[in-house]
């Protein structure tokens, strides 16, 4: 799609959208949204669902054609520097390499503000993030831990995700309580 005919306009959703740029692979895609509703811990393997997370809780993935080959220059310019009222401060991208990808890495654009009183934080280059990662990168930023900013140089390899593997019990009871939580907030 050529974006510079057409002005882009970011989601109005509530969470972190993932857009979908890439349209050719399907199975990718699939395996993508898949890989954000695995229910994630960090740490020591648990048998408490309470310490399990996933990434569809933080995030909203968004299969729209507009967003066809979007790239990160065009989604800048359509997030300007200033006085944007988006309910978020970045964003993922779920590309050609991202699909093609085992580790499924969604491309994260920082696109925060500075307030008016604070000493200006320059925007941090796109960075990869793992899409098992992406509740733990979202966890942190909800609660301030750290900002999505701050994980541009984490390396991956060293942080360990450990999943709840379906057919397993623990599986099935956070699925259920997933399920009941949406069927509540929707």
């Amino acid at each position: 799609m050529d974006h510079s005919q057409q002005p882009i306009h970011l989601p109005r959703v509530d969470a972190v959208p993932v857009l979908r740029t890439d349209f050719s692979n399907p199975a990718g895609w699939a395996r993508l949204l898949r890989a954000l509703e695995t229910p994630v811990t960090y740490g020591e393997e648990s048998q408490d669902a309470a310490d399990y997370d996933w990434a569809v809780s933080y995030v909203v993935p968004v299969d729209q054609e507009q967003y066809r080959d979007l790239l990160p220059a065009t989604v800048l310019a359509a997030a300007p520097d200033t006085g944007h009222d988006l309910r978020y401060d970045h964003l993922y991208l779920a590309d050609a390499e991202t699909l093609a990808s085992e580790r499924l890495p969604l491309l994260g654009i920082d696109l925060h503000v500075d307030r008016a009183d604070a000493e200006p934080w320059p925007r941090e280059k796109p960075f990869r993030v793992p899409a098992l990662q992406v509740a733990i990168v979202e966890i942190n930023d909800s609660i301030a831990n750290l900002f999505f900013r701050e994980f541009h140089d984490t390396t991956w390899s060293d942080s360990e995700v450990r999943v709840a593997r379906p057919g397993t019990a623990l599986y099935e009871e956070l699925s259920e309580t997933h399920r009941a939580e949406g069927e509540e907030g929707g």
